[in-house]
């Protein structure tokens, strides 16, 4: 073999090598591969996979879920998830939630989840910044509780979670026009046994899409690195890498969901802050060692 060829093909099988490291770093070594959960071909919503899962707070003063739905939708086969709701109007300031989701029957076996995702509508009204600049957010959310930091809880002798999530959202503040709505990421450390509190170890932005445009997120936990691994579509991955605390321990709640969230702000005046999403869902799929 000439030299010059030698010396080519030795730079190709580097460069090949190099690709490959590269490939596994950003993959993460020892994830497994994801399987398809659920493609709703199946009506109404199978119990053996899902459970229903919803949560106010605090409810007492007067934020409260207006209309839901969570089916699914016979003629074209997808999971459909809807939350209308208000906010609280006897103080100013902070938010209501609203939580309206769809959980895993099995959340502790769960380490990664994808599925398509399309909002149908997403609108977000909230207060004069006079009386609470908090904006409202609607979401469509693929979410979760992974692990305990071991850290005590001083109201209730427990444990601190860390959840993570990716959303289709609108904020009442977005200077998008009507049908833009963002996608983001996060991961956040409670500050209470129920999390209804937290601050926040990253995230960021996965761009926008259009209200009735299908999007493909991933939410994924890769333990061995130390980090949550996010991603849309076919576009490059995005990592929050967390460290300070063990994330060796089960949750304390487990809990994982597809969702349509309302984090309404709340304030005296009216008309009231009202948030509303309504999302499809579809082709779920999860780490292999999570299927039923």
């Amino acid at each position: 073999m000439k030299p010059r060829i030698l010396q080519l093909l030795v730079f190709v099988l580097l460069v090949g090598a190099w690709g490959f490291a590269k490939a596994e770093e950003h993959r993460g070594l020892g994830l497994e591969p994801l399987k398809l959960y659920d493609n709703f071909e199946q009506v109404p919503i199978n119990p053996d996979k899902w459970v229903g899962s919803q949560f106010e707070s605090p409810p007492r003063f007067g934020g409260s879920f207006l209309e839901l739905v969570r089916k699914t939708t016979q003629e074209e086969h997808h999971l459909r998830i809807l939350n209308r709701s208000v906010g609280q109007t006897f103080f100013n300031g902070g938010i209501s939630l609203s939580l309206f989701r769809l959980g895993f029957t099995r959340p502790d076996s769960i380490t990664a989840i994808r599925s398509r995702v399309q909002v149908r509508n997403a609108e977000s009204t909230g207060c004069p910044d006079a009386l609470n600049p908090t904006p409202t957010l609607a979401t469509a959310q693929i979410f979760g509780f992974f692990f305990n930091t071991g850290t005590p809880t001083p109201e209730s002798g427990g444990f601190l979670d860390v959840i993570a999530g990716v959303q289709v959202q609108r904020r009442s503040n977005s200077l998008d026009p009507p049908d833009i709505l963002e996608i983001s990421y996060f991961v956040e450390h409670c500050s209470d046994f129920d999390c209804v509190g937290s601050s926040p170890l990253g995230g960021g932005s996965l761009g926008t899409v259009k209200k009735g445009e299908w999007v493909r997120l991933l939410l994924q936990w890769d333990s061995a690195q130390h980090r949550f691994i996010f991603q849309r579509d076919t576009q490059p991955q995005k990592f929050v890498t967390y460290q300070g605390f063990s994330d060796t321990a089960a949750p304390g709640i487990q809990l994982k969901t597809l969702g349509a969230d309302n984090f309404i702000a709340n304030c005296t005046s009216f008309p009231r802050p009202v948030g509303v999403s309504d999302a499809l869902f579809d082709n779920v799929f999860v780490n292999q060692s999570a299927l039923p």
